[in-house]
């Protein structure tokens, strides 16, 4: 088995001010981990305060301390240092090797998508469905599964067409998309921001970030590699 990966993100349209920020990093004890966060500042996006969330939980997460309790301990300081007026939007996907889980942290509401099969659809988390208003990291583990994808990604993916009453219908998109074609990990991603773009009339309402986060069934002879386009 190996894992695949892959993000896609734009920035919202006509704002030099990035409000989303995903990071990679390998875990002390085997495995992967994704961290990203879109931080606020009253109300207002602050990219000051997402680099330090991102930035932070790599840290812990580096010296081997759990995403659960890295989460808690970021949101905590950052809302601390800044008299609880900056508000963070934090997820962590991780495929821990030592435990053999994947392990998702989030403290939001945004749905997280599961692929497997052919069939898509939300994981029915239990912060999801009471609602999570205090901001309260919640932590899930499920075991790794062959051929099984996970999809994460920020507000502006998620309220894409809302504006314009034409909310973007994810599960409903990826089926149709798999019913035709068996797409890599980057496909997917490209895929989900360009119809979240179109959904938002091509000029992006607020940031967009997409990662998807596949176990497959295969194994290139044990090389790693990581692949970047960023636009200068």
């Amino acid at each position: 088995m190996e894992i695949q990966a892959a993000i896609a993100k734009v920035d919202r349209y006509s704002s030099p001010e990035q409000g989303d920020k995903i990071e990679v990093i390998e875990r002390p004890n085997g495995g992967i981990s994704f961290v990203m966060a879109e931080g606020k500042i009253s109300g207002r996006r602050s990219k000051m305060v997402t680099m330090k969330a991102v930035h932070r939980t790599m840290t812990l997460i580096s010296e081997g301390i759990h995403d659960g309790a890295s989460a808690r301990a970021v949101l905590s300081g950052i809302k601390s240092e800044h008299q609880n007026r900056a508000e963070v939007n934090l997820s962590i996907i991780s495929c821990d090797l030592e435990s053999s889980t994947i392990v998702i942290t989030k403290n939001h509401t945004i749905p997280i998508l599961f692929i497997r099969d052919g069939i898509v659809d939300f994981l029915r988390l239990e912060a999801d469905l009471e609602g999570n208003e205090s901001g309260t990291p919640s932590v899930y583990q499920f075991a790794i599964d062959r051929e099984s994808t996970f999809v994460l990604f920020s507000d502006g993916i998620y309220s894409a067409g809302q504006q314009t009453n034409q909310p973007i219908d994810l599960p409903m998109l990826l089926e149709s998309m798999l019913d035709e074609q068996e797409p890599s990990v980057q496909g997917l991603a490209d895929f989900i921001l360009t119809s979240a773009i179109s959904q938002d009339t091509g000029r992006p309402r607020d940031d967009m970030t997409v990662l998807v986060v596949r176990i497959a069934n295969t194994r290139t002879k044990g090389i790693r590699q990581v692949n970047i386009h960023f636009p200068i």
